[in-house]
């Protein structure tokens, strides 16, 4: 599954409108779906993600796997949308009541995750609970409001946390596997941890004062053995015609459908 995913750059876990391009659709019916003493992409996924895959739901809100470059490509991409620059305090229109509960809590959300550099989201839920105010609650309003008072639901959490990895500000950090019952047994259940890709892919070393004018994920990074490329030279919509170009070759005659997904 790793080299597959390696392979393709950037591959959701369940079907898509792209016939074939899935975990779900390469893996045999019998390991998708734990029939046997083999769990599966399930339990793989964790093999995945320490080996520097990035996973989290980018790809229509649904989980999927990417290798470093291809990731950045689309960090670079996402975050130059406003609908996902809100996460960092900007300005876009909100013309339905999501749009408005991303706008309020999401810089919320990302501002705990930063400072404590990885959270469950039961610790995201119980840090909201203590420091958004109830008057920041109420200007989401709408069907919302059930989700947000008078105490912030693991529902909202949910959503906001699936609008950050759309926008590639989060993503999982690490999956462990939890033990039950009297002979602690392992049957897929799992804990995660939700961290930013900016921590995964060690962008510590970067300062306005080195990397002037360029965003903090556009470092120096391999392209192949010999090639390197910087990633402040490709433009954001650079970025996407890179991916829609890579997938495009892939799989044939879907480049409409891959527009509307990244």
């Amino acid at each position: 599954m790793i080299a597959v995913i390696r392979e393709i750059g950037i591959v959701p876990l369940f079907k898509s409108s792209v016939s074939g391009w899935s975990i779900e659709e390469l893996t045999h019916p019998d390991q998708w779906f734990s029939t046997s003493d083999t769990l599966g992409p399930w339990d793989w996924k964790i093999d995945a993600i320490q080996e520097g895959l990035l996973y989290g739901k980018y790809i229509s809100r649904r989980s999927a796997f990417a290798t470093e470059k291809m990731y950045r490509h689309l960090m670079n991409w996402r975050r130059s949308l406003p609908m996902y620059m809100v996460a960092e305090g900007g300005k876009s229109e909100c013309a339905t009541i999501d749009q408005r509960l991303q706008k309020h809590l999401s810089p919320f959300v990302l501002s705990a995750i930063r400072e404590n550099e990885s959270l469950e989201s039961s610790e995201i839920k119980a840090i909201l609970n203590e420091t958004v105010p109830t008057e920041v609650r109420k200007q989401v309003g709408g069907h919302m409001e059930k989700y947000l008072l008078p105490k912030i639901t693991r529902e909202a959490v949910d959503f906001i946390l699936t609008f950050l990895e759309m926008g590639t500000w989060t993503v999982i950090g690490n999956i462990t596997r939890v033990y039950r019952g009297p002979n602690c047994e392992y049957k897929g259940w799992q804990r995660n941890t939700i961290t930013t890709p900016d921590a995964l892919l060690d962008t510590a070393g970067y300062t306005p004062e080195n990397s002037p004018g360029q965003p903090s994920w556009a470092r120096l990074f391999l392209v192949d053995d010999k090639e390197q490329d910087r990633m402040a030279d490709c433009s954001p919509e650079e970025s996407r015609q890179f991916i829609l170009d890579h997938l495009s070759a892939l799989y044939p005659g879907n480049r409409d459908k891959f527009e509307k997904i990244i």
